[in-house]
């Protein structure tokens, strides 16, 4: 031999060795791939089993009234038979009757959480009672080895129970046909027939097999398929939920001033809007206040920007903390604010922007550039606005209650100035 042979031979020899090695790794690792297949995975899951019980239920249900029909109908062509054997035979179907009703009688009660059992019992009982008859009647057991090999089939097809339970009824069935094919008390068959009805009944029980395992992973494919689309809705629905939770985030902020948290320009036009119609509808009054930090750069001057923005927040709060409920605060830019109170009087608009000043004076925050308080104050100027101002714009709404701080700022500040509704000024003293 050449040794160019010799080093095919060897090639051939190695790839040989590698795969059978390949082969009993995967061998090797059957068990594990199994257990981590869709089949078992799935089939074994709580939901999948649940779901499988009352399918197996609801087979069980109408499959037990068929059988009881059906050994009935068997039971009919009994009494045209002769023979005293036949007695027995009739035992045994009148006993799968009662059985089966019985059992479907119990499967919505005591059964209602073991419906395999049920379907074991009843199965095997018309095995048992079929190869009975065969045994007590023996011109029928032509019929009975038909009736034998028919029924894994049949069991497959109709009965969604778990493999493990499918497996164990087939061994348990095998008993009962073997011993009824080879056992033949009566000699209704020769030694040739007996082992062609083994063999035939082999292949019935692998098919059944096979058809229970096609039928359940379709099952598996099915309820893994609907789980997955399960899922993706409730992830949709949490996107929604969260693209809901973004956008109202989204709509805070185009409405909401970042510094401070007080509504900004564009939620405070809105907001007028509402209050014309609250006023044209109700003959509601409301009152604006504009607020305005006593000389607030000097607050960025001597102690930075950093510092005034703290003061602004801290102002705010203040605000915010003293107003009700149906009132609010905007920033219309640096240091002045606009305050919407839902206020009946211009006693009660003086009573709620005064608590408004002595909160902000509560905070007692030092600044140094606002003499002679040496802290940080705010003036006021405030109107009072109901059906009558209608016909006005906002920004004559807004010029008012303007023109109201300059005058609280001219007269020293630290201080409230209200305008009626068309007509006279009302000032308020400064608080000692």
């Amino acid at each position: 031999m050449s040794s160019r042979e010799n080093a095919i031979e060897s090639r051939r020899a190695r790839t040989a060795a590698s795969r059978f090695v390949a082969l009993l790794e995967s061998l090797r690792t059957l068990p594990a791939r199994v257990r981590e297949s869709e089949y078992q995975q799935v089939g074994l899951s709580p939901r999948f089993r649940a779901i499988q019980r009352r399918r197996v239920r609801a087979a069980c249900r109408v499959g037990f009234l068929v059988v009881a029909a059906a050994v009935a109908f068997d039971l009919v062509a009994l009494f045209g038979l002769e023979g005293g054997q036949t007695t027995v035979a009739m035992a045994f179907s009148i006993g799968t009757i009662l059985l089966s009703l019985v059992c479907w009688w119990l499967l919505p009660r005591r059964l209602r959480r073991y419906p395999e059992i049920a379907a074991w019992i009843v199965t095997m009982g018309v095995a048992a009672s079929t190869a009975a008859t065969g045994v007590a009647v023996p011109s029928l057991a032509v019929q009975t080895a038909g009736y034998l090999l028919v029924l894994p089939g049949l069991v497959a097809l109709v009965l969604p129970w778990r493999t493990a339970t499918h497996v164990l009824w087939l061994f348990a069935y095998t008993f009962v046909a073997v011993g009824y094919f080879v056992l033949d008390p009566n000699g209704a068959f020769t030694a040739s027939e007996r082992s062609d009805l083994v063999v035939v009944l082999l292949v019935a029980l692998g098919a059944s097999l096979a058809g229970h395992v096609l039928l359940q992973r379709s099952q598996i494919r099915s309820f893994a398929q609907l789980e997955s689309i399960r899922v993706l809705q409730r992830r949709a629905a949490d996107d929604m939920v969260e693209l809901e939770r973004v956008h109202h985030a989204l709509e805070l902020t185009a409405r909401t001033d970042p510094l401070t948290g007080a509504g900004n320009r564009r939620r405070l036009d809105e907001d007028l809007r509402a209050v014309r119609a609250h006023i044209n509808r109700s003959n509601f009054t409301y009152g604006l206040v504009e607020i305005d930090l006593d000389r607030f750069k000097q607050v960025n001057d001597l102690l930075g920007h950093g510092a005034g923005d703290a003061v602004l927040c801290r102002v705010v709060e203040a605000v915010q903390t003293t107003l009700r409920a149906n009132d609010a605060v905007y920033r219309l830019g640096g240091e002045e604010f606009l305050v919407v109170l839902s206020v009946p009087t211009i006693e009660g608009l003086a009573a709620a922007t005064e608590r408004l000043r002595t909160a902000v004076m509560a905070l007692e925050m030092d600044h140094p550039g606002n003499p002679p308080h040496g802290r940080i104050t705010v003036s006021m100027g405030g109107s009072l606005i109901g059906q009558a101002d209608l016909g006005l714009t906002d920004e004559q709404w807004l010029h008012r209650v303007d023109e109201a701080l300059y005058r609280a700022k001219d007269l020293g500040r630290n201080r409230v100035e209200l305008i009626a509704p068309l007509v006279a000024v009302r000032d308020i003293a400064e608080t000692a």
